[in-house]
């Protein structure tokens, strides 16, 4: 018994065992080092295309406020207009503006109040995503 175990303490190769446990090792933290990697790279694109988004619609919010009350009522005139002035990519995102006024829901009402709905849709790693602003715009 003395010869076995003086045989299998000297032995000094790397065994089958060894090497399959060290493989098995580095591809499980291969594998959660590439996975928190493409999650923050996924997170931080996302909160740069959220970032340009925010920056149109607030760019279409200030140029409401610069308009007169009758200059937004033909909305996709509007539209193509705007779009064209702050250089709107439409390859990338989509813009949809509606209007709905006070007077719709309260025909006794003067017609000085609508309330502007600028809604932009992207879509990213195969999800439909949108960002609403709702603006009100009073004649003055």
């Amino acid at each position: 018994m003395k010869i076995i175990g003086q045989k299998v303490k000297s032995e000094k190769a790397a065994t089958a065992l060894d090497i399959t446990t060290g493989v098995l090792i580095f591809v499980l933290f291969t594998s959660v080092i590439f996975t928190l990697y493409l999650q923050i790279y996924k997170q931080s694109s996302i909160v740069r295309i959220h970032q340009d988004v925010m920056g149109y619609a607030i760019q279409i919010c200030e140029d409401i406020d610069l308009q007169s009350y009758e200059n937004t009522e033909d909305l996709e005139e509007y539209k193509e207009d705007i779009m064209s002035r702050i250089n709107f990519p439409e390859d990338r995102y989509v813009l949809n503006l509606q209007q709905e006024k006070y007077i719709e829901s309260n025909p006794e009402a003067e017609d000085i109040v609508k309330k502007i709905i600028v809604n932009i849709s992207y879509t990213f790693d195969n999800e439909e995503r949108s960002i609403e602003i709702k603006k009100l715009k009073v004649k003055e």
